[in-house]
């Protein structure tokens, strides 16, 4: 049994919904943070998700997840080292 596009988008779509809500509604700087992460998160489901259901064969969109990941977890590094600095 495999799980349809459709789930994997759904998901993508309420983890990017609370990551924009996140981003909009928090004023603290590291729940912004957090927030942007759950966008990027989300769009790197996406890419999984189109990847697996349109062309298996092409590990491009794997590659550009992990670029994803990578730069999400330096953008909370950095995030978090500059509010550090400035309290």
């Amino acid at each position: 049994m495999t799980v349809p596009l459709t789930a994997y988008l759904i998901v993508a779509a309420v983890l990017f919904g609370i990551g924009v809500y996140t981003v909009v509604a928090q004023r603290s700087a590291v729940m912004m943070l957090m927030g942007v992460e759950l966008l990027l998160n989300a769009i790197g489901l996406n890419l999984i998700a189109f990847w697996r259901f349109v062309q298996p064969s092409d590990y491009s969109a794997q590659i550009f997840t992990i670029v994803i990941i990578t730069v999400g977890a330096v953008e909370m590094a950095i995030g978090l080292a500059i509010m550090m600095m400035l309290y």
